[in-house]
């Protein structure tokens, strides 16, 4: 009975915070980015959801690199206490200059790369991705767009604008795929990132800080973001390097369709560890300066979400399979074993994922930094040659293997920051 009133206890404080509002609109983004493939799956081959999930996979190296980690250092900066309203506008305003020159910048490159079929061995890939990387300023200012409201733990208004705005999205995909296949997906993604970014931008108060920008702005923001930017970029490497991998090593267009298709899934369930990990960085952060009290947050807040974790894990790979043989009539069955070896892959590399937001609440950044960069130097070349010998099997082996990487360093790292921490405060105390 006294855990039945403790669990309704907490359910209702994640409500009155507004995490079920900002779940429920990280599932209509998920929807967009990823899910909406499980819809025009019906109109479009296997092949072309292999080449969507290429393109969202080079587009998430792409974003990264566009928005050099101020999402990251807005979430932090803007959700201290100490700051004035105005400072976090200026600071915002700063981080979304930044943003439109890196990312018109990067569009650039990936355009010069697409012309030179540099991107992947598939000459549609190349010849549609052009198209594609146009989504890469709008989802880059999306991403700093959200984690602005998210710093001022503006849950519900942010989920408000992101329901109506992806609501009108997937409409637009659904119809221009309809007609135009494979184009018509790419066109009616960034129609519909379009006309998001804007709704957004209109509600946020940017431009009460547009003209007091200085360099001070920016080098505040950029002494956070430069340790973000580059574990971002590193970890989003990590992440997808077997899609990069394979666009490179394998030329069965209709399996590589079957794996993307897994991962897809698999995205489904990374939603849980992203919603979380962007709930809880700004309460983090408020207790920052208590480490006491910010270390007592964060166990309480891992020991749920360990719970969470395997409980979506199982749930997911025991009856996702079905789900997707009863929508699809056996066009995927080729998809499902990846998946459920995919699962577990997730519940090794989901475990450690609140630490993450932990250290960057903390001022730790440079430790994020430098797990993730041992985490690719291991990996890497193993990697590599799973893949160049055994295809997209190899793939999977690159997977666990990296997984179980990622668990034990990142652990590791967190053990000996927080040893390092609780010092500290012992002599100041």
């Amino acid at each position: 009975m006294a855990v039945k009133k403790n669990l309704n206890t907490i359910l209702k404080d994640v409500y009155s915070k507004g995490f079920f509002h900002l779940f429920s609109a990280n599932t209509l983004i998920h929807l967009i980015e990823f899910g909406s493939q499980f819809i025009v799956a019906w109109i479009l081959l296997a092949d072309d959801i292999g080449r969507i999930k290429s393109f969202q996979s080079f587009t998430a190296v792409a974003v990264v690199i566009a928005g050099l980690g101020f999402n990251s250092s807005i979430l932090k900066l803007c959700s201290e206490k100490n700051r004035t309203r105005i400072e976090k506008q200026i600071l915002f305003s700063s981080a979304i200059k930044i943003t439109l020159i890196f990312s018109l910048i990067t569009v650039g490159i990936i355009f010069m790369l697409s012309s030179f079929g540099l991107i992947s061995k598939d000459t549609l890939t190349n010849k549609f991705f052009v198209y594609y990387a146009l989504s890469i300023p709008l989802v880059a200012l999306n991403n700093l767009v959200i984690g602005y409201f998210q710093a001022l733990k503006s849950f519900k208004e942010i989920s408000l604008l992101l329901l109506i705005s992806k609501g009108i999205h997937v409409l637009i995909i659904l119809i221009a795929t309809y007609f135009y296949g494979l184009f018509g997906f790419v066109i009616g993604l960034i129609t519909g990132y379009l006309i998001g970014i804007s709704l957004l931008l209109y509600k946020t108060d940017f431009l009460v800080g547009w003209n007091k920008t200085t360099k001070e702005h920016y080098k505040e923001n950029w002494d956070l973001a430069k340790f973000a930017f580059s574990a971002n970029a590193v970890n989003i490497l990590t992440l997808y390097f077997d899609m990069f991998l394979l666009n490179h090593l394998v030329t069965d267009a209709e399996e590589l369709g079957y794996y993307g298709f897994a991962l897809t899934l698999i995205a489904g369930l990374r939603i849980l560890t992203t919603t979380i990990q962007q709930f809880v960085t700004p309460f983090f952060s408020e207790f920052s300066h208590d480490f006491k009290q910010s270390i007592r947050a964060f166990k309480r807040a891992n020991k749920m979400f360990m719970l969470i974790i395997f409980g979506a894990g199982i749930c997911g790979g025991l009856l996702l399979p079905y789900i997707i043989q009863f929508i699809y009539g056996g066009k995927f069955d080729g998809s499902i074993p990846y998946f459920q070896l995919l699962s577990i892959v997730w519940v090794i590399r989901s475990l450690p994922s609140l630490k993450g937001p932990y250290l960057l609440a903390t001022g730790y950044v440079k430790v994020i930094f430098y797990s993730v960069l041992i985490i690719f130097a291991i990996s890497a070349a193993p990697y590599w040659y799973f893949v160049k010998n055994y295809g997209i099997n190899g793939a999977l082996y690159g997977q666990f293997f990296t997984a179980i990487v990622f668990f034990v360093v990142i652990s590791i790292a967190f053990h000996f920051t927080i040893k390092k921490i609780a010092e500290k405060n012992k002599r100041k105390d």
